[in-house]
């Protein structure tokens, strides 16, 4: 049989040395995969990439019929320790979030519009808004909106991943309570999003303005990640899948809280995250440890997920220049 704990150990030292990596070459990869870089996408002018006349009132009005029973299925799901909601639909994530603000919801609504909301997400690179309708006070409550954001995780950009170019048909509804925003996708230029759909919300409590997010999301994978992806043991899907809805969504409700509390400037991506990619797959090679939990194995598990790795020296070599070992487990 395999030995399962010494697996977990040599995953957590093998995600060491890729989480490393991706965090020093993510920020170029992601440069030339931006058509050509960052700063000429945020400039240009992006066209919406749809004949926006092929989409009158009844297609923007199925746009909440085909979300309602997303969010039954989510609202019906428990939530993490960390707040969040999870459902898998197939090889789609179905999620929801949110984000207690103190701001006031009057004030939060006057400084942020939400019909503006999508440029707030994370990885945002460019985009473009095509407004079909307004309501009586000139706020748009039809729209068409293409955005272009940075592959998702990061790290997918090391293996080839494109940006993710998707439009969306869009309402907006102004309540005086709430303010909520629902998309629903109707095509990818790059076919990099096989399914977008979801909303933004912004609601009043008694503390303040709360925040949420749903989306249900599939996007394409780069051909090394489809090849790794049907081999990996499906808690190490799992964590690697939620950790990087993680990473992204925290930057995303940051900035939006930020914006909405007159703070100027972006969220950093990294600011606030409480987990890296190694950290996630430690966190799904834990289960894999019979012995996970007992107090002996602390120091083990500080060992793999920090101690770098070092090769054992020979114990001693042979006249023929064969290298002799000493074993590190005793066979039984």
């Amino acid at each position: 049989m395999p030995n399962i704990p010494l697996a977990g150990v040599a995953l957590r030292r093998l995600l060491t040395v890729v989480d490393q990596t991706a965090e020093l070459a993510t920020e170029v990869a992601s440069t030339l995969r931006s058509r050509p870089n960052d700063t000429p996408t945020r400039t240009a002018q992006t066209p919406l990439g749809v004949d926006a006349l092929a989409f009158g009132p009844a297609e923007f009005e199925a746009v909440a019929l085909h979300l309602e029973p997303l969010d039954q299925l989510i609202a019906s799901a428990s939530p993490s320790a960390d707040g969040m909601r999870w459902r898998y639909l197939d090889e789609a994530v179905l999620f929801r979030c949110e984000r207690q603000v103190p701001t006031p919801f009057d004030e939060f609504t006057t400084r942020l519009d939400i019909s503006q909301v999508i440029g707030l997400t994370s990885g945002y690179l460019a985009g473009c808004t095509d407004v079909q309708a307004r309501d009586e006070a000139g706020r748009p409550i039809r729209q068409l909106e293409r955005s272009i954001n940075r592959a998702q995780p990061t790290y997918l950009a090391l293996c080839g991943a494109d940006v993710l170019d998707v439009c969306k048909l869009e309402t907006i509804d102004y309540g005086p309570d709430e303010q909520l925003l629902r998309w629903r996708q109707v095509h990818s230029e790059n076919a990099s999003a096989l399914q977008d759909d979801g909303s933004v919300s912004f609601a009043r409590t008694a503390g303040g303005t709360r925040v949420a997010i749903c989306a249900y999301q599939q996007f394409a994978l780069p051909p090394l990640w489809r090849a790794i992806t049907p081999t990996l043991w499906p808690a190490v899907r799992r964590a690697l899948v939620e950790d990087a809805y993680r990473r992204s969504f925290h930057t995303t409700l940051n900035t939006i809280a930020a914006h909405g509390q007159d703070s100027t400037g972006p969220v950093a991506e990294t600011a606030g995250a409480d987990s890296s990619l190694r950290d996630a797959v430690a966190r799904a090679a834990e289960p894999l440890n019979p012995l996970a939990g007992l107090a002996g194995l602390a120091g083990l598990a500080g060992l793999a997920g920090l101690a770098p790795w070092k090769p054992t020296q020979p114990e001693y070599t042979d006249s023929s220049g064969f290298r002799h070992f000493r074993p590190e487990r005793q066979p039984r």
